[in-house]
Order: structure tokens, then sequence, then C-alpha cells
């Protein structure tokens, strides 16, 4: 994502010191969305305020924040920026990270959403996200540490302390051609195995999911492909959500500068929905 740098002076009156920064970015889209009865008008902009930093030992710290969230990233023990000052905060990252890992508190996804994810979803506005199968996640302000060495990377969450404690731990191998992912979450109500995995050939990448819901009944998949030709993504997912199935084929044309032409068609097992539009990173 290109980065425009706003401020890069402070800290210089000793030598050792290194410039902090301060830099913008964004992203945009419009385009037309047919929900399954209308078709209308869909635009959305986003700012992001990230800012990093090094201390005299050589630790990097850093912040990053969307400006429709700087309400909520301010949040206190009363949702308003209280006294407590950030123990709700539901907006935002801030992080310190050097040779023992990243520690990083605020608005975390869970370790198992970290390191397994997602398989690819279509659409410009992503029609639904019907692509994901969803995690167990954690409310209020999270911690969330990562720590890689070779091809492995481990991932561990936590949510509030002063909560019922969501917890989350995952660990993933990945080379150039493959990856294999594993993910445990558990909170106050239900728990969660995840595995995922990818592989290239070529022009074309294979993504999978499994989810198993201690609650659910039925083990959750969802199996994605997607074939690059020059410009072009064609891109194909089939999810299976236990109770309901759907499937979904979009495809994305580069058109270089940052912008894209993206569009979908997803059946989510009730609906048939589409959209096509023009999407921008700045």
């Amino acid at each position: 994502m290109k980065k425009i740098l706003l401020a890069t002076s402070i800290l210089a009156a000793t030598t050792g010191f290194a410039a902090a920064e301060v830099a913008v970015s964004g992203a945009a889209r419009m385009g037309l969305v047919y929900d399954g009865n209308d078709t209308e008008f869909s635009s959305r902009i986003r700012v992001t305020f990230s800012m990093s930093g090094e201390t005299d030992s050589g630790l990097s710290f850093g912040a990053s924040i969307r400006a429709d969230q700087a309400g909520t990233g301010n949040a206190g023990a009363d949702g308003a920026g209280g006294a407590f000052g950030g123990d709700d905060m539901d907006a935002g990252t801030v992080y310190i990270s050097g040779a023992f890992g990243k520690l990083t508190f605020g608005d975390n996804d869970s370790a198992a959403n970290v390191l397994v994810g997602n398989v690819s979803g279509v659409g410009f506005t992503g029609l639904g996200d019907f692509n994901e199968l969803g995690y167990l996640g954690q409310v209020d302000t999270s911690a969330l540490y990562e720590y890689s060495t070779g091809a492995l990377s481990f991932a561990l969450s936590s949510s509030q302390l002063n909560t019922d404690d969501a917890v989350s731990v995952a660990v993933k191998y990945s080379t150039d051609a493959f990856s294999v992912a594993l993910g445990y979450e558990d909170d106050a109500a239900d728990s969660q195995i995840s595995l995922g995995g990818s592989a290239t050939f070529g022009a074309a990448t294979v993504k999978a999911v499994v989810a198993d819901v201690d609650s659910a009944a039925d083990t959750a998949f969802a199996l994605s492909v997607d074939y690059a030709m020059d410009a072009t993504t064609v891109t194909a997912f089939y999810a299976d959500h236990g109770a309901v199935d759907g499937f979904g084929l979009g495809a994305s044309y580069d058109l270089g500068g940052g912008a894209a032409l993206v569009g979908g068609v997803v059946d989510n097992g009730v609906d048939t929905v589409a959209d096509l539009g023009v999407t921008m990173k700045f």
C-alpha cells in the first residue's frame, strides 16, 4: 500500500536515536451491488494513520488506527475515554517488537484467525463474506503475541483479563509453495479448533480451512482457488457452514496505480447476490 510520509523529524539531539514516522494510507471503493432484490449504488472511503519508531536499544514500536475509529480508539471503562483510558478499546492497535517477537494491544484478531485465516472471497464489497467460517474472537482490549523463526510462526492471544477470558493459540508452517496452520480458541461459552492450508501450483493457489466448533453439530469447511493471468485474477470458493452452504465466483483486473476492477457473484444458500466496482488503494 502506497504511503505518504507526513513527518520524519524528532529525537535528533542524541546520537543513536532513530527518527519516528507518521504515515497515512487509504482505501476507497465505488460500484453497484445487487442484494437479491434490488441494485444499489455502493461507495466507501477509509483513511489509516500509522505511527512507528525505534528505541536506542533497537526495539520497534508503533500504532495504527482508521479515521472512522478515532472515538472508540480512545475508549475507557465507560466506553467514552474514561479514567481507565482504553481498557475496552475496540479500534486501533499499539505494538512493541524485537528479537522476542511482537506484542500488540488493542483491536486484535484471535491467534487462530491471524495464522489460520480464511479462504479467498469475491466481490469488491465481500458480498457478505460467506467465504469466512468465523472465529470465536475476543472482546475489549486484547493482547496478541507473535513470534516467527524460519518457516515456523507462533501466536497467542487473550481478551481483557477482567472479563470472561477468551484465549487462543496457533502455529503455522509456511514456505513459498505451501503452508499449513492449526489454531485453537476457547471462551466462556464455546471452543473451536481450526485447520488451514494453502498450496501454489504455477498460476493457481488453492486454500482450505476446516473449523470444528464444540457447540455445533457439524464441522464447517471452505475451499477456494485463485488463478492469476497477467493483470487478471479469477477466484472461486465453496463454503459449508454446517446449516447452509454456498459458493462464489469472481474476478479482479489490476488497472495499475492501486486501482482494480472487481466483481463477483455469491449464492449463499438463501439469495444470489452480486457486485461490480472499482477498488482503490492510496
